[in-house]
């Protein structure tokens, strides 16, 4: 007898292994792009340490900086006190200051990572037919 149709013990294959490397590949580089395009820059430090790992059907990317989830999620307002010291040292305006407190404002949210994320998760239907197209054919 003869088979008609596709076997679908090779497209079932096809998805455990090539088909959601592929998406999760490109779900990566579109994430990294965005946090890359997306991060706020001061000094580039937390632009700089945003990093893309992928292997197999996993991947992390993300800011590596200990400070960036203040970054993504903004503070409230709070007081900075020395910790090895008997005063903070700072300049404002090309003048230093000494003071003992400092209360701060809090800072806004900065997003970058969800926005980016958040793209990339709706891009997952386009990138998904991408996927099976390069791997399966048209």
């Amino acid at each position: 007898m003869q088979q008609r149709g596709i076997d679908l013990r090779i497209l079932a294959d096809k998805f455990q292994g090539p088909i959601p490397e592929k998406l999760v590949r490109r779900l990566a580089d579109y994430a990294y792009a965005g946090m890359k395009a997306k991060a706020p820059v001061k000094t580039g430090r937390l632009l700089g340490s945003i990093e893309k790992r992928v292997s197999g059907s996993q991947a992390k990317v993300g800011p590596t900086v200990p400070y960036a989830i203040y970054v993504e999620y903004g503070t409230r307002p709070h007081d900075i006190r020395p910790v090895f010291a008997s005063v903070l040292a700072f300049e404002v305006a090309g003048r230093m200051v000494f003071t003992p407190i400092v209360h701060h404002p809090g800072t806004r949210p900065q997003p970058f990572v969800a926005e980016a994320a958040g793209e990339a998760r709706r891009r997952i239907p386009e990138f998904w037919e991408k996927s099976v197209k390069e791997v399966v054919g048209e």
